[in-house]
């Protein structure tokens, strides 16, 4: 098990995970994260007990239990979710479980929770496009968020940063790690392929399944229909090389590199699968890799794009095969928050 502190520790061996992430039936609520990805970002938090907490993503109510477990009885959870099922659900196993210091609400997580502030604390499970306004003006003085947000304006670009507020209004980013989860939204979803916002073409095929691509070049009529006519292709005509790294390369490092350096065509797509991927597309063809291994790339149309991705691998290991590690980022406001840039710090 990694390395927590002795309090979260002691947490997630007192905490019966399976009440909350298991259905009466046995079955797994589709809103679970793994307890590791869970426990590392509650682990960042240094949540301490007395602490009122906000959480954005009830989900099933299991890293509610662990937010409560550390404040202890002198502190207080207020947890928010967009699905009503899930609200009603963690607010009778939160107290049934001994963790009576929990409000759950329902209510879009990029608003916050106004009438219950200010937190000491704010952590979120889904990907913000920035960092809301709301959460800072909520947030109290030394106070600490824990949250994923986009780096690039194409969807699945979010990474994790943990942020502090040190004064009455300008917040910094002082640790950035991997972390993915769906995009924050306001309504209910009914389909977890397609995310709730920043794609560009779409479709499916027979049976159902979707696909889609995001980046910038699609946006306008134009590029749009030749982006359908790619993704058609890449549905239809696709071809598997290896590539573009070699096995044991580190893949986040340089899905990372990529989101930070954004450079011209970067795309991230899904086609037909929950397997996100990044890599080159123009009109006339597309070059992707997974986000996982990046040991293999799906390929459609012309040739070019793959020596485009190829070229960009080249510059990461040239470059030393830099990561989050190795990047300082910043925070730029504009008109209702800040939005998340890094580079090579």
């Amino acid at each position: 098990m990694p390395s927590y502190s002795p309090a979260l520790t002691a947490a997630l061996a007192a905490i019966d995970e399976d009440a909350f992430v298991r259905r009466t039936d046995g079955t797994l609520v589709a809103q679970s994260s793994s307890q590791q990805i869970i426990a590392d970002l509650i682990n960042r938090l240094d949540l301490q007990p007395g602490m009122t907490v906000l959480e954005i993503g009830t989900g099933t109510g299991y890293s509610t239990a662990l937010l409560a477990h550390l404040a202890g009885a002198e502190g207080h959870i207020v947890s928010v979710d967009v699905v009503t099922e899930l609200v009603d659900r963690a607010r009778t196993l939160l107290p049934a479980h001994g963790y009576p210091n929990t409000t759950v609400l329902r209510a879009d997580g990029v608003q916050g929770a106004p009438e219950h502030g200010p937190f000491d604390r704010i952590i979120a499970w889904a990907t913000a496009p920035h960092l809301p306004a709301a959460w800072i003006t909520q947030l109290a003085f030394n106070g600490v968020i824990v949250a994923p947000i986009a780096l690039a304006p194409i969807s699945k670009s979010g990474i994790g940063t943990r942020i502090r507020l040190t004064d009455d209004t300008t917040p910094y980013i002082d640790q950035l790690f991997p972390a993915g989860f769906v995009e924050m939204h306001g309504q209910e979803l009914d389909q977890w392929l397609i995310p709730p916002y920043g794609i560009d073409v779409a479709c499916r095929d027979d049976t159902g399944r979707a696909s889609w691509l995001s980046s910038p070049w699609l946006r306008s009529p134009e590029q749009y229909l030749q982006g359908q006519h790619l993704l058609d292709n890449l549905a239809t005509k696709r071809r598997e090389i290896s590539g573009p790294l070699e096995p044991g390369e580190p893949a986040a490092d340089f899905r990372a590199w990529l989101l930070t350096t954004q450079p011209d065509g970067l795309t991230t797509a899904a086609l037909g699968d929950p397997t996100w991927r990044i890599g080159h597309a123009h009109p006339t063809g597309a070059a992707l890799t997974d986000t996982r291994t990046a040991t293999t790339m799906i390929t459609a149309g012309d040739p070019d794009a793959i020596d485009v991705l190829l070229t960009w691998t080249t510059r990461w290991r040239d470059t030393g095969r830099p990561g989050l590690a190795d990047f300082g980022a910043n925070l730029t406001a504009f008109h209702d928050g800040w939005t998340v840039s890094a580079g090579v710090d």
